[in-house]
This record gives structure tokens, C-alpha cells and sequence, in this order.
């Protein structure tokens, strides 16, 4: 049986010529049978050279996903196409002028699984796990553990829950379509209850990431999108080391806006045997506008591959005139600052940059706090003991140290001076700064 064109592309994208000799077709018939497929047959350039790949359908829908961008005022613009291709992997197709860091590695659009700023948008975390568990409940094609998504759950869940996700992308047609929904407005006073929502399992809010417990809101006081954290209710031992490591994570962004960069603005909030800890999203504005956000783990995972920490990443980056200068400066400043502060938790999904143009832009910093004394996974609260220690030379500047070591022994102070933080806290810091057993 001779071969076709579209099961010789199932192989990968071709050229003509290559077509021609797999299946025996002339050139005119090659042309003439691509053309015949339409639009199932997209055309890739690179210079002179013209390659010819087969699409698919993919997550419950067609083979052009619709990729938009929501703007700072919640208008929605279609900036571009997903298209699966048959061999495996996604082309992004442009309708509009788009900066060319979507475009990937390549600068072609050719991407070898989901795009790197879709892919990000998975549901992770506290919250993730709970999507995931919820979803999981309705369909046993999806596993309960988000880590255990692959590509097609990954995308059909996007298609379907696109309406809020991360930064500012939605992904296919039916966020195109469906009325635009108000957003649930909640007081101060209704932390308490959704707290207690989150913790029976359901999952107010959109999917934002990290292990703490969390929630997100409109918060009427405010008229701003917010992340809560919150600790355990009571007076326990666990319940105390939460609300010690969320006054940490106060006194951080207090301190680091004021001396070093632009953070998430903050506040702390008691009710009914919890604290709360809330975060202004950077990502919204307004009541339906949104901004650029992609972690920088899926950054690096596209563009880099390093897999280390803020510093080496950026520096990549600017390397390969992607960011700018200054912004690998903050990031290290950032990173040696968490270094002293206990800050064992400064993965690079901890870390968000913005696009920008043609570069990417650091955003202010969130989920900065002394993780290092947070109880173990089984629920083990472990006593107080820290010692900073110095960087290695090839992370950070080297004259960052000396004003770093200032401001974080000033962070330690101000921690110290808190009333709320748990006397075993206070007890240990009251036995002298970190900064000065270095």
C-alpha cells in the first residue's frame, strides 16, 4: 500500500522533496494534495526552507486552540492559535504582533510538549492538590495528584477552568464565549469561614501555588484579588510555628520593600484562633484586569534548563540578552537575603517574571518567609536553631554581602520586637541575632 502524505507527516514535519521520495508523488501532486487538506497542513519557515507538519485535535477540541491574552482593563484579545501537530508536540500560530519569547527557544513557535507559559498554568500546590482531588471525583481519567498529570489532562483541564488561571493567558475558544463571571466579593470578616471551606476540601478561588494552606479572594476592604494564607486554628505547637513563620513572611516583605525591591503588599489579620497572612496579587488589577506571570521554573525549563537557583538562572537570562541587568541584581540581593533570613524554600517557582516587550521583567517578590523552621511533613515541630552561612561566590555578588547581612539583621530585630510571634520564638531570638553567630 503506497504511503500518504498525512501518515508520512505522522512521522515529523518534511519538506516537499522529502515527501516526494517517501511517497513516490511528484511535486505538482505533492502541492496539490497539501492543498487539498487545507488547513490540517500548516507550513513552517525557517529562511528559504519550507517544512510541512499534520495537525490534530487535541483536549476535547479542534486542532486551533485559541491562545488570548487578558489586558490590565479585563478585555480579552485572541493573539494567537495552538496547534497539536499529529507527530507529537504544538506550533503557536500568531494572529497578531506577540512578543518573541512565546515563540520559545527557537524563536519558531515549534514547542516539543505545551507551551512553557500554558504549562505553568497546571494546577499545583495546596490548591492544586485540591483541584486535582476534586476533578479526580468527577472523572476517573484524571488522577488525584496533580504531579501525576500528563499533557492531554493538563490540557483539557485549561480548556475548561480558564477563566482564572495564573498571570494573564486564557487558553481555548469557550473562554471566548462564556459571559464574562463577577467575582466573588468577600470581608475581612469572611476569612474565618473560607478557611474552614479550604480545609474540608473545597477550593474557593483560583489555582495559586505553594504548600501552605491558602485561599484567594476579592477582598472588598481593599477592592484588590488577594492570596490568604493562614495557620492552624489553636494554641498548639504546630498551630504556633505557622503563625510564627507567617509573621516572618510579614516583617520580609515590610523590610525588603523598603530597602531592596518592590514585594507583594502584605498584611496580617487575627480572627477566631487563626492568623491570616494577606498577599495583593500582582497579577490582577482592578476587578477583572490581569498582568504577565510565569515562574521562572518554566522559564528555565524552556530557555535555560539549569535548574539551580535565582541567581544562576537569571544570569543565564541576561546571558542571552533576556532580561535586563538590574533585574539579576534584585534577584540576588533577594536570594542572599533569604539565605539569612532561613529561607529554605526559594525554588524557582518562587520567583515570577513578566513579559515584557521582547525581555522578561521581575516582578515583586511573594512567599518570602524563614520556611526553614516549618514543621516537618508528618507534623513534627522541631526546636529553633539557625546559623547563616556564607554564599558561594559563584551565586552572588560579592559586594551585595556586607549591606545584605544589614538589612537582614534588621529583619531579625523587627521579627524579635513582634508581640505576636510564640515565646519559644522569642525566647530564641532573644539569645542574640542570627546575623551575629555567623
Amino acid at each position: 500500500m503506497r504511503l500518504t502524505i498525512r501518515k508520512y507527516l505522522e512521522r515529523g514535519p518534511s519538506t516537499s522533496k522529502e515527501i516526494q521520495a517517501a511517497t513516490g508523488l511528484s511535486q505538482s501532486s505533492v502541492a496539490r494534495q497539501i492543498r487539498e487538506m487545507g488547513d490540517r497542513v500548516i507550513q513552517l519557515k525557517k529562511g528559504r526552507s519550507i517544512r510541512y507538519a499534520a495537525t490534530c485535535n487535541a483536549f476535547g477540541g479542534n486542532d486551533k486552540l485559541h491562545l488570548s491574552m487578558v489586558d490590565a482593563y479585563g478585555d480579552t484579545v485572541l493573539i494567537a492559535f495552538i496547534r497539536p501537530l499529529r507527530h507529537g508536540g504544538f506550533f503557536l500560530e500568531p494572529v497578531t504582533d506577540i512578543s518573541p519569547l512565546l515563540l520559545g527557544e527557537n524563536n519558531d513557535g515549534l514547542y516539543d510538549d505545551l507551551p512553557y507559559f500554558l504549562f505553568d498554568l497546571r494546577p499545583q500546590g495546596f490548591l492544586g492538590r485540591q483541584i486535582a482531588q476534586e476533578i479526580a471525583s468527577q472523572s476517573d481519567d484524571f488522577p488525584t495528584n496533580p504531579r501525576h498529570w500528563n499533557t492531554n489532562h493538563i490540557g483539557r483541564y485549561l480548556i475548561s477552568n480558564g477563566d482564572d488561571l495564573p498571570g494573564n493567558f486564557k487558553f481555548g475558544e469557550q473562554t471566548l464565549l462564556r459571559v464574562r463571571r463577577k467575582p466573588v466579593i468577600i470581608l475581612d470578616e469572611g476569612y474565618p469561614a473560607l478557611a474552614d471551606s479550604v480545609m474540608s476540601g473545597s477550593i474557593p478561588g483560583s489555582s495559586a501555588g505553594g504548600e501552605q494552606p491558602k485561599f484567594t479572594a476579592l477582598n472588598s476592604n481593599s477592592l484588590s484579588h488577594v492570596i490568604v494564607k493562614f495557620s492552624p486554628k489553636g494554641d498548639n505547637d504546630l498551630a504556633n510555628r505557622w503563625r510564627d513563620i507567617l509573621i516572618t513572611e510579614y516583617h520580609a516583605a515590610k523590610i525588603i520593600n523598603r530597602r531592596i525591591f518592590p514585594v507583594a503588599e502584605t498584611r496580617l489579620i487575627e480572627m477566631r484562633g487563626r492568623l491570616f497572612l494577606e498577599t495583593r496579587r500582582f497579577d490582577r488589577s482592578g476587578e477583572y484586569g490581569r498582568k504577565s506571570m510565569i515562574s521562572l521554573q518554566s522559564i528555565d525549563a524552556e530557555f535555560t534548563g539549569l535548574g539551580s537557583n535565582w541567581p544562576q538562572v537569571l544570569n543565564a537570562l541576561f546571558k542571552k540578552k533576556m532580561i535586563r541587568e538590574q533585574d539579576v541584581f534584585n534577584a540576588e540581593s533577594l536570594w542572599y537575603f533569604g539565605c539569612l533570613i532561613n529561607n529554605t524554600d526559594m525554588h524557582l517557582g518562587n520567583l515570577s517574571l513578566a513579559i515584557e516587550g521582547g525581555v522578561f521583567r521581575l516582578l515583586p517578590l511573594y512567599d518570602m518567609c524563614s520556611m526553614g523552621f516549618a514543621p516537618k511533613s508528618g507534623g513534627e515541630v522541631q526546636p529553633f536553631a539557625f546559623v547563616p552561612t556564607e554564599p558561594k561566590s559563584t551565586s552572588i555578588s560579592t559586594d551585595l554581602i556586607k549591606p545584605m547581612k544589614e538589612i537582614a539583621r534588621d529583619f531579625w530585630e523587627s521579627v524579635a520586637g513582634d508581640e505576636r510571634i510564640s515565646d519559644e520564638f522569642k525566647n530564641y531570638l532573644q539569645k542574640g541575632n542570627p546575623i551575629d553567630r555567623m
